[in-house]
């Protein structure tokens, strides 16, 4: 996709890339490392044709990028710097939809599916809830994944990042990182990032270049050019890899496609028997003498729509009323219904992980909008999940299922429909196919 053959450029007398070289193929995440003044930021301005190099040449797909003009090489790579404000109080919307701009004439306005569409990639990206809030105002995090939603929008064949977790914090830097992985293994986009994190470049990157004022130190496949003598001399201080058995290293599950728990999601529309499902799972379970914890939430439908809604304490039976309808539509919760303190206060005393075991499935009716905007019980989600070994079984709405496995970074959950003819048979087997339990039947 990308051939970058001996570039050099300089400014006057002084040379700030000599000799660099390096190739990526669709769907490669390729980091580039460096201590401060190495040559990165002007090596991205080479990539991108913002800069051109004295010497050397670069080839996009096989076409010499000196060749393309800006439109063409914008349809083809699309750029997400550090950080971006405007002197315009542009929507985060607006923001996303602007990277249409290079498909587009001059005087051509966005249709009105590409509005959808850029929605559409920003629900994917955990952002959609700002569409409407203005750009200036949003967290460092927040405009990352904005732009980051934009350049996807713009196109999904290359990406070039310029410190992409800059100043942000834990969860937002592998959030950014997180989805442009995913974008590499699920549309097979290009990735180049400048990190400044050498673990980061650790968890997230195929190949890696090293530059070393100016000059490449080492490129290739990570695991050959991440040695401790490399990052050593890369950063002039003593690194070391290392693992210690006794200390905890604190990154989120499924960086790596690796998860530490199991989750079953049970999707179904309003009234389609979800709940009386999961009563039956209960029975049997109990049955079986297998422990469960979680909410179970019945409800009272009316007119096709749920009414009211008590809420269960699976491992108590403690019950009280959770909420009601008020066809009123919450801004903070993106719900209709009204929820007592009582019905809250239970569902989060229900979901602590200091009161499961890790014997224990824990199961939630349902999870929501609420929960994806961290209202209702989104804070005691994670928490639950990071319990090694543990299994889950959730309720989610079939069009939210897709932004709740990216929400919480979930690798292939199992998902069944509630009209499956054998629904049940397959919760069974799930509460009963772990370390604790065998499968008798």
């Amino acid at each position: 996709m990308l051939k970058v053959f001996d570039i050099s450029f300089a400014i006057g007398d002084k040379l700030l890339l000599d000799n660099v070289s390096f190739e990526l193929k669709p769907g490669e995440f390729l980091a580039i490392l460096g201590a401060n003044g190495a040559g990165k930021t002007t090596l991205m301005n080479c990539l991108c044709g913002l800069t051109r190099p004295s010497n050397g040449s670069i080839s996009l797909n096989q076409r010499p990028l000196s060749d393309m003009s800006r439109a063409d090489v914008a349809m083809q790579m699309a750029l997400v710097p550090q950080q971006q404000e405007t002197a315009f109080a542009f929507t985060a919307l607006e923001m996303v939809v602007m990277g249409r701009t290079p498909f587009i004439s001059t005087f051509e306005s966005p249709s009105e599916q590409d509005v959808i569409d850029a929605k559409s990639i920003m629900q994917l990206l955990d952002v959609g809830r700002l569409a409407e809030s203005d750009y200036n105002r949003l967290s460092g995090g927040e405009r990352q994944l904005v732009l980051l939603a934009r350049a996807l929008f713009q196109s999904n064949r290359l990406l070039l990042l310029d410190e992409p977790t800059n100043h942000l914090d834990f969860r937002h830097r592998y959030q950014v990182l997180s989805q442009v992985k995913r974008s590499c293994i699920e549309l097979n986009t290009a990735v180049i990032a400048i990190l400044h994190d050498p673990n980061l470049a650790q968890l997230y990157a195929d190949k890696v270049l090293l530059l070393e004022d100016g000059k490449v130190l080492n490129y290739g496949e990570r695991d050959v050019v991440m040695t401790s003598r490399n990052i050593s001399r890369l950063y002039g201080i003593p690194a070391t890899s290392y693992q210690v058995a006794q200390t905890e290293f604190f990154i989120p599950q499924n960086v790596l496609g690796q998860a530490p728990s199991k989750v079953m999601i049970i999707t179904g529309e309003s009234g389609s028997g979800k709940t009386t499902l999961l009563t039956e799972l209960i029975l049997q379970c109990h049955k079986d003498d297998i422990p469960l914890a979680g909410i179970l939430c019945p409800g009272e439908m009316k007119d096709g729509q749920r009414f009211s809604s008590d809420i269960v304490d699976i491992a108590t039976n403690e019950r009280c009323l959770f909420g009601h309808r008020t066809g009123v539509l919450d801004k903070k919760t993106k719900t209709r219904f009204s929820f007592t303190e009582q019905g809250m206060a239970l569902g989060i005393k229900a979901l602590s992980p200091k009161d499961i075991h890790i014997k224990t499935v824990c199961i939630i009716d349902e999870i929501g909008p609420m929960e994806l905007n961290g209202q209702g019980f989104g804070h005691q989600i994670a928490p639950l999940l990071a319990m090694a070994g543990s299994r889950h079984i959730w309720v989610v709405r079939p069009n939210l299922v897709s932004q709740v496995c990216r929400h919480w970074s979930l690798h292939n959950p199992q998902v069944v429909n509630i009209t499956d003819t054998d629904v049940l048979k397959k919760l069974i087997r799930f509460v009963k196919h772990n370390q604790h339990y065998t499968e008798t039947k």
